[in-house]
């Protein structure tokens, strides 16, 4: 009795790259949160930061209700709007050289998978280490 074992390169290679996303994705969590409602509160905290960082007078000339999430958040931490926009100015700053990295990483891998001609060629060329990466955080 003979067993015909086809495995599907293109399912495989599929799998892979699925993979990957999923791994970049962990990677990210990393270093921000993750979902459409925290990313819209990022976008938001970092238009109030430009605005506060554009003023001459350290934000002194913004109105607060300009920058409700900065200002909760300096009151809560018991800092200046001012200083708060430096922070959410440097995180951002930091993320813009971290960002790349990982998108580089996962694009050029799930190149490499895709161009990969065996199963185990696209299984190697996923095989990632994220661990560079990951120590930046």
């Amino acid at each position: 009795m003979r067993f015909d074992m086809k495995i599907d390169l293109a399912a495989i290679k599929s799998q892979l790259m699925a993979q990957i996303d999923t791994e970049a994705g962990f990677v990210r969590q990393r270093f921000i949160s993750t979902g459409a409602g925290q990313e819209m509160v990022y976008q938001a905290k970092l238009e109030e930061a430009k605005l506060i960082a554009a003023d001459p007078d350290k934000g002194a000339n913004v109105a607060e209700a300009e920058t409700p999430h900065l200002t909760k958040e300096a009151v809560t931490n018991g800092v200046t709007r001012y200083d708060m926009a430096v922070v959410v100015l440097t995180i951002r700053q930091q993320w813009a050289n971290i960002s790349p990295l990982i998108e580089d990483r996962r694009l050029a891998t799930k190149a490499a998978i895709d161009a990969a001609t065996t199963v185990s060629a696209a299984r190697a060329a996923a095989n990632i280490d994220w661990s560079d990466i990951i120590a930046l955080a």
